[in-house]
């Protein structure tokens, strides 16, 4: 395993745990959790020790407490327009899915860029079925292509 991606959720929204590998040339993803009403020791509880966790940076107190209980995490570094970023990414990757990442495979089957009122695609992904998808893409842009020290992206 390289790492893991997190996606904080609570009360509507899940937390999702995605375990990330490499195998010739591939990234394998595992799902490992998809759960509401779960709170930071719970998370930790489900995290490995020693592997990195690369996690929403939206939650740093959340991130500072598991990071308390000995976990490797840290938030991923974002900027303008990370999300079409982090997408752009991925596509340049090729990801194998495991079969027991049921949601994950629901997430990718459903995921879509928002239209206009005309029915136009825009120029970025509608805020659903995208909790799985988004702690990958976390921990791909930190691990694949960001650019620090301009502050911008770029894919290397």
């Amino acid at each position: 395993m390289i790492g893991l991606g997190l996606d904080f959720g609570y009360t509507n929204d899940p937390t999702a745990i995605c375990e990330i590998y490499t195998y010739n040339g591939q990234r394998i993803l595992n799902e490992i959790c998809y759960r509401t009403g779960m709170v930071n020791n719970d998370i930790a509880k489900m995290l490995p020790r020693f592997i990195p966790v690369i996690a929403d940076s939206a939650e740093p107190k959340s991130i500072e407490e598991i990071r308390r209980t000995g976990i490797t995490i840290k938030g991923v570094s974002k900027g303008a327009d990370s999300i079409n970023y982090g997408i752009q990414v991925m596509q340049s990757n090729e990801y194998l899915v495991t079969s027991n990442s049921v949601n994950l495979i629901k997430e990718l089957r459903s995921y879509a860029w928002d239209t206009d009122k005309q029915g136009v695609k825009l120029n970025k992904p509608i805020d659903n079925y995208n909790h799985i998808i988004d702690a990958i893409r976390y921990h791909e842009m930190e691990t694949l292509g960001m650019n620090k020290t301009k502050g911008s992206y770029a894919i290397r």
